[in-house]
């Protein structure tokens, strides 16, 4: 089964969010400043965009709460 890079970061970010809780967004904006040091761009990228779809979850169970 192939899944997209959009899927695998949302994937990463639902599991993120069961492991890590409410750290998981500062768990993952570390994680995109260490490749960020390291000249990773791409991984750079990618932790920031997981950190944003953790965001967007959270946000999602507040409305739903609401």
């Amino acid at each position: 089964m192939n899944i997209s890079l959009e899927q695998a970061i949302e994937i990463h970010a639902k599991a993120l969010r069961v492991s890590h809780g409410r750290k998981a967004e500062h768990y993952a904006r570390e994680r995109a400043a260490a490749c960020k040091r390291q000249d990773d761009h791409e991984g750079d990228h990618v932790w920031n965009k997981v950190a944003e779809i953790v965001v967007q979850i959270e946000r999602e169970q507040i409305a739903h709460t609401r």
